[in-house]
């Protein structure tokens, strides 16, 4: 594993565009080398969350988690470190949150499925249930209870997940009580490519999606759809709000997954990131029983053939040919959205394997977590790259354009360079980072990850 952490150069200054526009400074980037591994079954893989911010915070104090059944467990925010996220504007958790220094959350365990650790393509399921009361008990207001869930993720980091939910009787905005309601299986957080950060091989992060989700109004009511950053106009998956807005059950609980207007604790709607953990599962097989034999059988035992391969010589390794620190400088105005570019510091592979009974190869491949300032942050996904093999036999991967351009952006695994043999390089990439212009002023840092597969 080869490490290094970059102290950048950090400028800001401002610039004339239509009017005074804050150019913003972008720092270096940290790069680290992980382990690698392959699609796997996983068992023991965890799921935790704490809804959104609002939940955090509420109208009469943070909500009440109770009533957990199965493989779940209660988070405290005032007391537990498993679960942490950075505060508005990064995400909907509330500075000064009543519910303490973290969020409350819930932990689910023991969930079963597939993950690639390399990607983080994931299908999982979980069993079990909470029970979410946004109110005191004097209001009779509905529990909201969320069973068995169950995600989906491509290696893009697009996906969804899904609960099966119900909101208790209760009495609604009127005064007038209602029956339970059983929603079944229902669509609550969906996440576009790149919403995977944190990638290792236990673990990953994934934001759901809020920003730009659009109701229908004539089901739904009162949205509002343009906020000015950092604000965020939005909602959850629009099938999960639509199906509760449609009746008396779930319309008492449904404006707190939607933007009803901009700042306070409209900004705590949001949903939180969702935290995976998982372990592989030991590959092994058993061998067979041997049959018993019978009376007419002709048995013979054919030992494996002995084949002496020629030793395997040399190794594999690569190492930054700089030291230098890599920056994208100070972006500049285009259009609606900064850009800036730079270019990524050569990888040198050095491969001089020969000999052994196997073919040899290698691939690596980087990803970009969120880009972050002492106050903000944005997506790793608006950096893209162009691979280039600076020199030896390797084949340079494809181009990544920024999520803004209608690519998936480096937050999603993506290739640097390859060979299919045993055989040194020097590769590198320019970098071409595209945001939104209304992006924050300040000096952002993001980690690079690259890994290397042999």
């Amino acid at each position: 594993m080869h490490a290094r952490t970059v102290s950048p150069r950090h400028r800001t200054r401002l610039v004339a565009a239509a009017g005074a526009a804050a150019a913003l400074a972008l720092s270096g980037i940290a790069f680290a080398a992980p382990a690698n591994a392959a699609p796997t079954e996983v068992e023991d893989a965890s799921f935790t969350w704490g809804l959104n911010g609002y939940a955090q915070k509420g109208i009469f104090g943070p909500w009440t988690f109770k009533d957990l059944t199965g493989d779940i467990e209660y988070l405290s925010g005032a007391t537990q470190t498993e679960y942490v996220t950075a505060v508005f504007p990064a995400t909907s958790f509330p500075a000064n949150a009543p519910s303490g220094a973290n969020p409350n959350a819930i932990k689910f365990t023991e969930g079963t499925g597939t993950v690639d650790p390399a990607t983080g393509a994931a299908e999982l399921t979980w069993d079990g249930s909470y029970t979410v009361n946004a109110y005191p008990p004097a209001f009779n207001a509905p529990n909201e209870i969320y069973a068995d869930p169950q995600l989906s993720v491509a290696a893009d980091g697009s996906g969804e997940l899904t609960f099966d939910f119900t909101i208790g009787a209760g009495i609604d905005m009127s005064g007038n009580p209602f029956d339970a309601v059983e929603y079944g299986r229902i669509t609550l957080a969906t996440f576009s490519a790149g919403s995977i950060s944190g990638l290792d091989d236990d673990s990953f992060r994934l934001t759901p999606d809020f920003e730009g989700v659009i109701l229908n109004p004539d089901v739904v009511q009162g949205q509002t759809t343009t906020c000015v950053a950092p604000s965020k106009a939005g909602s959850w998956p629009a099938e999960f709000v639509e199906t509760l807005a449609a009746d008396p059950a779930g319309a008492s609980v449904s404006a707190h997954f939607y933007s009803t207007g901009c700042g306070g604790n409209q900004d705590l709607k949001p949903a939180l990131p969702i935290d995976i953990g998982f372990t592989a599962e030991d590959g092994g097989t058993t061998e067979p029983e041997p049959e018993e034999p019978a009376a007419g059988d002709i048995n013979v035992t054919v030992p494996e053939k002995q084949v002496e391969p020629e030793p395997e010589t040399g190794s594999f390794g690569w190492a930054w040919a700089s030291e230098d620190a890599v920056s994208l400088g100070t972006a500049t105005v285009s259009g609606a959205n900064f850009v800036a570019d730079g270019t990524l510091n050569n990888v040198v592979v050095t491969d001089t394997r020969a000999g052994g009974s196997g073919a040899y190869s290698w691939s690596i491949s980087g990803q970009v977590g969120d880009f972050a300032s002492s106050t903000s942050s944005f997506s790793g996904g608006y950096l893209g790259w162009a691979p280039k093999v600076v020199s030896g036999a390797a084949v340079a991967g494809s181009e990544v354009t920024s999520t803004l351009s209608g690519g998936t952006g480096l937050s999603a695994t993506s290739v640097l360079a390859s060979s299919n043999a045993a055989a040194s390089a020097t590769v590198g990439a320019d970098l071409a980072l595209v945001i939104p212009g209304t992006t924050a002023q300040g000096d952002y840092k993001a980690t690079l990850t690259l890994t290397a597969v042999q």
